[in-house]
């Protein structure tokens, strides 16, 4: 800990109660800072909810596309078109048909999901 956080605050005579006005303008300053944190805090709760409805929305028509799986290879050179082995229901069994090519002499096999992302490469 430092020195200063050792330090006790000791009221000095000079620290009066506030006025009647004065307390009334205090009370207003301290609302007013009350209803702004109040607003951020709800502006931030509504770009939650917002991003919230957003992913679901996303994650439902990701679900809605069939989880297929297309093996695809290059059989003589790397500058030839892919060439598709099949599609497949999952990933198992795409796998083992890129890794059957692979194995007759494929130069390279690859993976795409039903999305066309690369899901695995050798």
């Amino acid at each position: 800990m430092r020195f200063y956080e050792f330090k006790t605050f000791k009221p000095t005579s000079s620290t009066k109660p506030l006025t009647p006005p004065q307390a009334r303008i205090k009370a207003l300053k301290d609302q007013a800072k009350n209803a702004q944190a109040a607003v951020k805090a709800e502006r931030a709760r509504q770009k939650i909810q917002a991003g919230q409805q957003e992913l679901t929305k996303v994650e439902s028509t990701h679900k809605m596309q069939s989880n297929s799986f297309k093996a695809q290879y290059k059989m003589n050179n790397a500058y030839t078109a892919w060439m598709t082995a099949g599609t497949y229901g999952n990933f198992n069994d795409a796998l083992a048909a890129a890794l059957r090519k692979k194995k007759a002499g494929a130069i390279v096999v690859r993976i795409e999901d039903g999305n066309k992302v690369v899901v695995y490469s050798s």
